[in-house]
Parts: C-alpha cells; sequence; structure tokens
C-alpha cells in the first residue's frame, strides 16, 4: 500500500528537482570566440616538431594550420619533448609580445607513450593537489615527472614578463596535462587562464568541484559535437568533468561563430558533448582548425 509518508516523501524529492537550478546555457560573445579561436591554434602548434626543438626561435606551424600564432610576435622560452619520461609529455612555453601573453601549450597524443599513459584509467590519490581528489594515474604521473621543471621555467618567466598573462592550454592527452599543470600552479598562487580543447575526465567528482572552483583565472574546457575523448574515462569508473565547458555544435571543418558555442555549466552537464547520441573520432581532430594536422 502507498503510505502518505512515502507520498509526502516523493512529493519532497519532486520539489527539490523542481527547485534545483537548471544547467546554464548561453551562447558566446565574439571576443571570447577569438580567444577560443587563437588557443586552439596555439595547441595546434604543440604538435609540429618544429615548436619542440627550437628554444629561443618564432613559433610556426609547417602545415600552416595556426595563422594567428604566427601572426603574432612570438618567442619560445622553452621547449620539451620528456621521450624518456613516463607518457612522453611534450609542448612548448612562449612569449607572444602582440598579446602580452606567457603560453604553456601540452602537445595531445602522438606515440604510443602517450596512449599508454591516456588508457592508465586507475584513479590515484592526488590530496597534495586538493583534499580528497583522485586523479587518473596516467595523467597524474606523467605531469607529476614534469612538475618541478615546468614549474620552475613557469616561474622564470613570469619573473622577466611581469605584465603578461599566463595561459595553458592543449588538446586531448595534451588538455589533461594542462588542466593539472593549471590546478597546481594556481595552488601556487598564480593566476592561470585555462583554455584545453577535446579534454578527457581527469578524477572524481572531489577534483572535478575543486578545479571548478579555483578563482584565480578561468576555465574553459572546450569540447566538439560527440567528440569522443571527453566522454571517457566514463562516469561509471568514477570520473567526472568540470565546469563550465564551452560545447561547440557546428559540423567538421565549418567555420565557428558565437552562435555555434554554447557555455553549459555544472559539473557533468548534459547540455553539451556529454548529451550527444554516438561518438565521432573526426569530431575530435576539429577544433576551429584541425588541430592535430602536425602529428
Amino acid at each position: 500500500m502507498f503510505s502518505l509518508a512515502r507520498l509526502g516523501t516523493v512529493a519532497g524529492l519532486f520539489l527539490l528537482a523542481q527547485a534545483a537550478p537548471a544547467p546554464l546555457r548561453r551562447d558566446v560573445s565574439s571576443s571570447l570566440l577569438n580567444n577560443l579561436d587563437l588557443f586552439a591554434q596555439y595547441s595546434a602548434a604543440a604538435y609540429c616538431d618544429e615548436n619542440l626543438n627550437s628554444t629561443g626561435t618564432k613559433l610556426t606551424c609547417s602545415v600552416g594550420n595556426c595563422p594567428l600564432v604566427e601572426a603574432a610576435s612570438t618567442q619560445s622560452l622553452d621547449e620539451f619533448n620528456e621521450s624518456s619520461s613516463y607518457g612522453n609529455p611534450a609542448g612548448y612555453l612562449a612569449a607572444d609580445e602582440t598579446n602580452k601573453l606567457l603560453v604553456l601549450s601540452f602537445r595531445g597524443s602522438s606515440d604510443l607513450a602517450n596512449w599508454v599513459a591516456n588508457l592508465n584509467f586507475g584513479l590515484e590519490d592526488a590530496s597534495d593537489l586538493c583534499s580528497g581528489c583522485e586523479v587518473h594515474s596516467g595523467f597524474w604521473k606523467a605531469w607529476s615527472e614534469i612538475a618541478d621543471t615546468i614549474t620552475s621555467k613557469v616561474e622564470s618567466a613570469l619573473s622577466d614578463h611581469s605584465d603578461y598573462s599566463l595561459v595553458l592550454t592543449g588538446h586531448s592527452y595534451g588538455a589533461a596535462l594542462a588542466a593539472l599543470a593549471a590546478t597546481a600552479l594556481r595552488n601556487s598562487g598564480h593566476s592561470v587562464e585555462l583554455y584545453n580543447y577535446g579534454q578527457p575526465r581527469l578524477g572524481n567528482e572531489a577534483l572535478a568541484t575543486y578545479i571548478t572552483d579555483q578563482n584565480k583565472g578561468g576555465n574553459y574546457r572546450v569540447t566538439h559535437t560527440n567528440d569522443i575523448v571527453p566522454k571517457l574515462p566514463p562516469t561509471l569508473l568514477g570520473y567526472h568533468h568540470f565546469s563550465p565547458e564551452y560545447y561547440i555544435s557546428s559540423a567538421d571543418e565549418a567555420t565557428v561563430t558565437t552562435t555555434d558555442v554554447t557555455e553549459v555549466t555544472g559539473i557533468d552537464a548534459t547540455g553539451g558533448n556529454d548529451g550527444t547520441d554516438g561518438t565521432s573520432v573526426d569530431a575530435h581532430r576539429w577544433y576551429f582548425v584541425y588541430i592535430s594536422e602536425c602529428s
């Protein structure tokens, strides 16, 4: 028999559900769209070998997929390709005189070592990053092996360019490393703008909440239609995404406009990539440009 007490409980839950704020969705401004485009190209540049072995030179993309970066006055301050380290993390730190930026960009998956790190789905304690936080074991190990060196290089660059803003960026595996690096640098007191593209889930809900709530710079986690990578690792393994998400709804190889990008707020919100049907590898490759073309 359905009791009045049970009816009251159901009614109460219904009212709570009705009162809970729905995830916010809104189009982006033209200035933010320009930034999303620019840093997608900075992420693309990290796939190009010429930006991983020529410290002191201008950033270039031999395949022509980073024209905004090439148009700026840039100088590589440090380049790394740690083939002997777990996960082979690679990327560069560059100064952009035109836009007064320091950009730390991590390369996405390009070799077997990267994929080994990607597929290491176990969650590992990361309480030194944030209380109760657990992180994807492969991403955490890869970042931990380069953290001290990268942090030192970034702090030296900030000292030399005190009027520049610090931006971290990356695509795919590189996006995961950029997010962990940004979190750690913010913990050290630095303001960091984080722009990443096609990022896989990083860790548990405590980590997602912590990154969402950090107040030393903005988070711009960009997804594209039904890109397969942001849907991994699955939530049933205890993984969650931080907020907000900037969801691109336009097709592969299409020019992206302000109405094609929607800001979706809320941890694990389903108003963007997570709510799409099916999965696509091609959608993972296209973020304003063919982002991994240099690889």
